[in-house]
């Protein structure tokens, strides 16, 4: 659903956030604001979606880990339910990797959890997918360093996919997609496929469709 927004109405802001002090917290915060509200917080994944679908929401705060979810996989649900949202991503560890998969997916920002309050409310009034407002000083990992394809095989492979399965859905050869693993192993310092897919998940990878 498509809420509009009244002329010079306070930004109104859903949190999706299992850390419920933090959540109470940043709530506190937006509505002591002069300009922004929050309207909602969830403390999952689901919960969110909801929410997002129900409320009148301008922008959503979203953690990119909440609980044993991955927040970043739904950002794609949450602008198809509420199209109208920007979305900035917060994150205790934040990656080059971890920003570049959370513009790809469409959010307006990627901030580490310690941000200043005022910066975050800034972003949230600011922010958008044309001007996003990334944290500074990101820190490189070696998935800066894969190519567009090698991501593709890796969101897959944590997916659950097998290598047959990629090369099938890629149309790609087995040889293809195996010497692919293969790169990923070194780059990632992995000795088997199950500890690409474990490292990949530390650094932030989410399945295909989420990144």
């Amino acid at each position: 659903m498509t809420w509009p927004a009244a002329l010079d109405a306070p930004v109104r802001v859903l949190v999706i956030d299992d850390h419920r002090v933090f959540t109470d917290l940043l709530a506190f915060a937006l509505d002591a604001a002069a300009d922004t509200v929050c309207v909602g917080t969830a403390a999952t994944v689901p919960e969110g979606l909801r929410k997002a679908e129900a409320l009148p929401v301008d922008v959503i705060v979203l953690d990119v880990s909440i609980g044993d979810e991955d927040g970043l996989s739904a950002i794609g649900d949450l602008r198809r339910l509420c199209p109208q949202a920007r979305i900035v991503v917060l994150t205790a560890h934040p990656v080059a990797a971890g920003a570049d998969a959370a513009r790809a997916a469409g959010a307006s920002g990627y901030l580490a959890k310690d941000v200043r309050l005022d910066d975050l409310i800034t972003a949230l009034r600011t922010a958008t997918p044309a001007r996003p407002v990334i944290a500074r000083g990101l820190v490189r990992t070696p998935l800066d360093d894969l190519t567009p394809r090698e991501h593709e095989v890796l969101a897959l492979l944590c997916e659950g996919r097998r290598p047959t399965d990629i090369a099938r859905d890629l149309s790609l050869s087995p040889h293809t997609v195996r010497d692919h693993v293969k790169r990923l192993r070194l780059t990632l310092g992995a000795r088997s496929q199950l500890e690409v897919v474990a490292k990949a998940r530390d650094l932030g990878v989410s399945a295909r469709g989420g990144r």
